[in-house]
């Protein structure tokens, strides 16, 4: 994924404070006259994975690369990728380079459904070349695992050396055998899928091609889903190993309807009919009870929304259906656990974990360690019977989009002698997956921007329009929902809706083809106008006011998140603005990661740059952004003249009042003075 170099500044949101406010303004104005920087960015790139290759036409023997490699820690359990065989194309091998990092001791060991097919010793580069056959073939898929196993010295010492296998490729021989049934159109997995955009969709068909595009993302989430312009659907499956798919979805008045159909020599799929009864229709293909369908056209498909995830998760529903950690030394367990998972953003989690262990021997220790983003959650000894329970709160300030649920086993032998052989009474422990269970509650924990996303959204996706370019806002939605779905444990349900609905609603959304005027009306970090950087020490970026820029944002507005793609260009090169929101779209949904790659809250990308993730703050306050503050700036310079005036008024009426005292004072010291020596004698003297 690029990304700057820069390091990650925490960005706060606080209310509006009269002090702040003032000062911003006045910072604004200042800095209204300090020149542009132009200085671009420096970043780490990454090449886009391509998650399939084909080296023949399509419906012919092909070799296929898997979408991404494998690696296998020392000790850990068989890790697999899974490459779908099209029926009618039989696999004859398997190549690939499997490289071991650390110190290269023990054995590596590749698998094809089970059968081994290469077990060689340990060295930096153990190269792959091996037959494969339809009898390794399940399901048409083929599982290839790959597995390092240590020679272990000691009963305590485990290697963290760790084996990956890279440019796997399976070559196939035959023909590709089409599908005869709207069923077998869609296999257990498929390397990739096309929705092509008519030229100018309507809203109904824009919703239902966003649908269909996450509906395929969550059933197939190891294949390429791009969406393209109608008119480039046949150079882009050109080179779409064999197996590809192409879904269409077109406008019909009558019933929906569902049938077979081929297109540049691979098998389509046209789904056809209006309104909300399309958008259903389109959900429903996420779902693997379109194997029912046995013939090649069926009418009135539909599917009910599935239901979201509650917020009490147990490690099973949570992928997890066997855990177990045995051995001396430091033997452990990972789960994945996203925020999606609890059907939205959460603001904390309880962990309980429950299970079994052996005895612990006399004179042995042996401990429990429960790590959250290797955070150390609890730990517990394991002693006194063969059950136990952990109970442990993870910190707000820990909780991410995506997380880690760690499990540690440390165990020394009797005596804490390690110098025996490995496997001799060693410890065991066992979770109870259906009983260990994580609860959450409802709320926001993440910082606003990109890693509030796609949990922020929960299911339901209004998505808004900015501009009139139906076909081109269309691609870049979904593409960027099928980026989401990838990440999303819930289904999402895309769902048009007009600017003015979303801007007014609570719900946060998505909004394609933003100009500055939505980019306003939205209050966006970044208002699709030129703008000013400020360079901190680890980033320089700049635009100028000739230079046209798309742009993703992730910001809250209104107590809601939202998501807004567009860009800006100077009027004699508007076409840019197009060009460049496409390539934003694509490269999110491109690159290794996706969506989960992204942090920040802007990306950022030039026609002759490379896209970078930048913090707002790094933005020199643009005009539209400063004339948000300006009423603030009015009302608080009035009501410092107003206070002003008081304070001046109060100090003269103080004046006034003490002068007043002070001759009230000088009189009544004057009247009780003596009379001097000219006036009347006493009585009873003379002269």
């Amino acid at each position: 994924m690029p990304q700057t170099p820069a390091r990650l500044r925490p960005r706060t949101r606080a209310p509006f404070h009269p002090v702040r406010i003032l000062l911003a303004c006045a910072a604004s104005f200042a800095l209204a006259t300090v020149s542009a920087l132009g200085v671009g960015a420096a970043s780490a790139s990454a090449s886009p994975a391509d998650p399939s290759h084909a080296d023949a036409t399509p419906g012919q023997g092909t070799a296929v690369r898997a979408s991404s490699s494998v690696s296998a820690l020392a000790g850990q359990a068989e890790q697999l990728i899974v490459v779908p065989v099209t029926a009618g194309l039989e696999p004859t091998r398997v190549k690939g380079t499997i490289a071991v990092s650390g110190k290269p001791e023990g054995t590596v060991r590749a698998t094809v459904n089970g059968r081994v097919i290469l077990e060689a010793n340990a060295a930096a580069i153990v190269p792959l070349d091996e037959s494969v056959s339809n009898a390794d073939v399940l399901g048409q898929q083929l599982t290839v695992g790959l597995q390092f196993i240590p020679v272990t010295h000691t009963m305590c010492v485990v290697s963290n050396a760790t084996a990956t296998l890279n440019n796997m490729m399976v070559d196939f021989s035959g023909t590709a055998k089409a599908p005869t049934t709207v069923g077998e159109f869609f296999p257990a997995s498929v390397p990739a899928v096309v929705l092509p955009v008519p030229a100018d969709p309507g809203a109904d068909v824009s919703a239902a091609i966003m649908t269909a595009s996450a509906a395929m993302a969550q059933r197939y989430p190891d294949a390429a889903v791009a969406v393209v312009p109608e008119a480039e659907l046949v150079a882009r499956v050109a080179t779409l190993p064999a197996g590809s798919r192409i879904l269409s979805v077109i406008a019909d008045q009558g019933e929906t309807a569902t049938k077979l159909a081929t297109a540049a020599d691979l098998p389509q799929l046209i789904l056809s009919g209006h309104d909300e009864q399309l958008r259903t229709a389109a959900r429903a293909l996420a779902s693997d009870k379109t194997a029912l369908a046995v013939t090649s056209s069926v009418t009135g498909l539909t599917s009910a929304l599935p239901a979201a995830p509650g917020l009490v998760q147990s490690l099973k529903d949570l992928g997890s259906t066997t855990l177990k950690l045995s051995g001396y030394g430091t033997p452990e367990s990972f789960v994945g656990v996203t925020q999606s998972q609890f059907g939205g953003p959460v603001s904390s989690v309880k962990v309980q974990l429950k299970g079994t262990h052996t005895a612990v021997p006399d004179n042995a220790q042996a401990q429990l360690s429960v790590f959250w983003n290797d955070y150390l959650l609890s730990s517990k000894n394991l002693d006194g019977g063969d059950t136990f329970t952990v109970d442990a709160e993870v910190p707000a300030g820990q909780l991410q989009a995506k997380n880690g649920l760690r499990i540690r086993l440390a165990a020394l032998p009797a005596g804490g002698d390690c110098t025996g052989p490995a496997g001799v009474m060693p410890m065991e422990v066992t979770l109870d997956t259906a009983g260990s269970t994580l609860t959450a509650v409802r709320g926001g924990s993440t910082k606003a921007g990109f890693e509030r996303f796609p949990q922020a959204f929960g299911q339901s996706v209004p998505v808004a329009f900015g501009d009139g370019n139906g076909q081109a806002n269309t691609v870049n939605a979904a593409t960027l929902l099928a980026s989401l779905q990838r990440d999303s444990a819930s289904l999402l349900d895309p769902r048009v809706v007009g600017l003015d609905a979303l801007a007014g609603s609570s719900e946060s959304g998505l909004v394609v083809g933003a100009t500055a005027d939505v980019a306003n009306r939205l209050s966006a970090p970044l208002r699709l106008a030129e703008f000013r950087t400020i360079s901190p020490d680890d980033v320089e970026y700049g635009v100028g006011a000739s230079a046209p820029y798309g742009v993703l944002e992730a910001f809250e507005q209104g107590g809601r998140n939202l998501l807004l793609l567009g860009a800006w260009a100077p009027e004699k090169d508007a076409a840019a603005a197009s060009t460049l929101q496409s390539s934003l779209a694509s490269h999110v949904g491109a690159v290794e990661g996706g969506w989960a790659s992204l942090s920040r809250n802007l990306l950022v990308t030039q026609p002759s740059g490379t896209p970078v993730l930048l913090e707002s703050n790094v933005l020199v306050p643009q005009k539209a952004v400063t004339d948000d503050y300006r009423p603030y700036a009015w009302w608080i310079g009035g009501a410092v003249v107003v206070l002003g005036l008081a304070f001046a008024a109060r100090t003269v009426l103080l004046r006034r009042r003490a002068q007043a005292a002070r001759a009230y004072v000088d009189a009544e010291q004057k009247a009780g003075q003596p009379a001097d020596a000219t006036g009347p004698t006493k009585p009873g003297h003379g002269n």
